[in-house]
């Protein structure tokens, strides 16, 4: 079949100021992939032919004093106007009927005009980041700025031309301008050359649907960094001993302040001496074979002694097995003054004597009961220092001066890290270390982490709603400021093996301990969210409530996933984590709301009406879809189905006069 291919030129004069975007307006964009006043062809189609129309692109601008004089040349044979504004910007649209109207009226009073609001992503962008993206000295856009689409129809119903929007942004309406542009063009054509028949179907401009914002997509929880507390908190819980319950004497003079939670989980040799049961006796004494003082720290050997006998009210699990232990035995003696010796000389060689004793803390100068362990002559005051330091923070200073000394008291006590990173350092390969570090403070997170099916070493009790929990204020000191303050400031608690923690449940202070000696959160699956997030601000707790927010929106999107209607609950959580500071799941609670409000508001009207006047106003300003879209919606089916009446009524008065040969064909699209 033979089709003819019809051919019209249509020269497109496109009016915009600066405001609208010169640079990013509608035609410069529609032009990207053509070079300038290129033809680009544009198929209508017809029922038995094609129409190719070539519309010329050209992207002119004027300045100042040369506009009065180029107007003219600019406007000559133009066969469609398309004049722009922009709805950020209430001159521009002022600007159309008192100026460029009456210009393009005055160089071309018959040539066809469409109006174009310009910038329409700017209706639900986010202005503050608009505004600092823009150059220091443009006029910052304000919300009042932003024209509605009635107030631009209304201008273009007043003046007589068809309405557009579009977005260059969002890549929308520019076809549809471009398209009607043509088909004003040819409308207006046809009047003066009536006896081209290729142009008795062109369409008139079609009426333009709506653009519809995307969602905004839902915020992100962001977990802030591991505070500096909890990195340096043992280190400062070593030099400023709070809650200290062990004093190592050191060469007779010397005392040392530390905590038996946090060698015990650092050291296995640690854990066996604590866990030793001596309460029934007030003083343990070591005894001890020495052919001299410099043979201790020689020889890696340990020898047992086979001439005592064993105790028998040593419980066996008292004590745990330590890598090359000898045996440990007591000895019994009767008489007026009766003691029970503990021999530790073939279970280690550091330690004389291991006694409690009530003491001083030096700190808040407070009584405590404390175990006290006099360490052997031959360990020194800096060599051990760096042994304890270690034992906190899992680190050694490769600037230390008796690394050997180190070296060897690690041996003794079994602290095969640290030997290994003395050997390390001597043999320039410190780097090696952070991998050490790493691996220690993973063993030492799971022993903590069993510290809290302990009663072992626990030296507070924590009363709640359903019930107690142990805790170890060492552990709580060194990882929380509020913790800190309450045991070791003048508060009556501080000296209390007790704590009442109302309206706390079990489960709730369970996963705050957790992650107290931790840092990390494994909540339960009874845990109520928006409780622990109360108690984690109660507590000055940020990133714990941070990953508090995270675990609940992952549990209300997992619920949604499965079907689950989450809608009452999200709106119960907003003002409660609006009051516990809880800010980055109050604004994924906002987000939940406004993306559903038109659903959320007809099954909870009550609730939404119940919400504080900002949180309303923040729901009028955020839904989605916005009203604005609402009403366009609206306006475009009213106007679409009276266009329809129109063409029917029009359809029926051609079929009167239609010769009956003819054969229908449809409007061009």
């Amino acid at each position: 079949m033979f089709v003819p291919v019809l051919t019209e030129a249509a020269k497109q004069k496109s009016i915009a100021e600066g405001v609208c975007g010169l640079r990013h307006k509608t035609c410069v964009n529609y032009r990207q992939s053509f070079p300038c006043c290129q033809r680009v062809n544009v198929r209508l189609t017809l029922r038995s032919q094609v129409l190719h129309v070539h519309q010329t692109l050209k992207d002119c601008v004027f300045i100042g004093w040369l506009l009065d004089l180029l107007l003219n040349f600019y406007f000559r044979r133009s066969d469609v106007v398309v004049l722009c504004f922009s709805i950020a910007n209430p001159n521009s649209l002022h600007h159309v009927k008192t100026m460029w109207y009456l210009e393009i009226k005055h160089f071309c009073p018959r040539t066809p005009v469409i109006l174009v609001g310009c910038q329409l992503d700017l209706r639900y962008a986010d202005l503050e980041a608009v505004n600092r993206a823009r150059r220091p000295l443009s006029r910052p856009i304000k919300p009042g700025d932003i024209l509605p689409p009635e107030s631009g129809r209304e201008v273009a119903k007043e003046l007589g031309f068809p309405y557009y929007e579009t977005s260059v942004f969002d890549q929308f309406g520019i076809k549809d301008i471009f398209d009607n542009a043509i088909r004003a063009a040819l409308i207006t054509r046809r009047h003066l050359q009536f006896w081209k028949s290729h142009l008795r179907k062109v369409q008139k401009p079609l009426l333009q649907a709506p653009f519809l914002p995307p969602k905004a997509p839902p915020p992100l929880i962001k977990i802030p960094e591991c505070p500096t507390k909890n990195r340096d908190g043992p280190k400062q819980l070593l030099e400023n001993p709070l809650c200290a319950d062990v004093m190592f004497i050191i060469q007779e003079h010397i005392h040392l302040f530390a905590h038996r939670i946090y060698l015990s989980t650092s050291s296995s040799k640690f854990f066996d001496l604590f866990h030793m049961d001596f309460s029934d006796e007030s003083q343990c004494l070591v005894v001890t074979e020495r052919h001299g003082r410099d043979q201790l720290m020689r020889t890696l050997s340990l020898d047992t002694e086979e001439d005592i006998t064993v105790l028998p009210n040593l419980s066996p699990c008292s004590l745990r097995a330590s890598k090359s232990d000898g045996t440990l035995k007591m000895m019994s003696f009767s008489g007026m003054h009766r003691r029970t010796k503990l021999s530790l000389a073939s279970w280690s060689k550091a330690f004389q004597s291991i006694h409690k004793e009530n003491g001083i803390n030096p700190i808040t100068g407070a009584p405590a009961l404390m175990t006290v362990v006099k360490m052997d002559h031959s360990i020194h005051h800096g060599p051990f220092s760096a042994v304890l330091r270690f034992l906190y923070t899992g680190e050694l200073d490769e600037k230390e001066k008796d690394l050997m000394k180190i070296a060897q008291i690690a041996e003794i006590l079994e602290v095969f890290d640290l030997r290994m990173m003395v050997e390390n350092i001597m043999n320039n390969e410190g780097f090696m270390n952070q991998e050490i570090t790493k691996a220690f403070h993973v063993r030492k997170a799971n022993r903590i982490k069993e510290c809290l099916f302990w009663t072992l070493f626990a030296d507070v009790v924590f009363r709640l709603d359903d019930g107690t929990i142990n805790a170890h204020k060492p552990l709580l000191i060194s990882s929380c400021d509020w913790m800190a303050a309450l045991f070791g400031g003048s508060f009556m608690e501080s000296a209390n093996d007790e704590v009442s923690f109302p309206n706390t449940s079990r489960v709730c202070m369970q996963a705050v301990l957790e992650y107290l000696y931790t840092n990390q959160l494994s909540p339960m699956a009874d845990l109520d969210p928006m409780e622990l997030i109360a108690l984690a601000n109660r507590l000055c707790l940020p990133r714990l409530i941070a990953l508090t927010e995270q675990y609940a929106v992952s549990e209300l999107v997992k619920a949604s996933k499965d079907g689950q209607e989450i809608d009452g609950e999200v709106l119960i959580y907003l003002e409660l984590a609006q009051f516990h500071n809880a800010n980055q799941l109050a604004a994924w609670c906002l987000h939940h709301i406004c993306t559903h409000y038109n659903r959320i508001c007809a099954n909870y009207r009550k609730e939404i009406k119940s919400k504080s006047a900002e949180n309303q106003e923040y729901f009028e300003k955020h839904r989605w879809p916005p009203v604005w879209y609402l009403k366009e919606e609206d306006h475009y089916q009213r106007v679409k189905k009276e266009r329809e009446k129109e063409d029917v009524v029009l359809n029926k008065h051609h079929s009167r006069w239609r010769w009956c040969f003819w054969s229908t064909s449809p409007a061009v699209a």
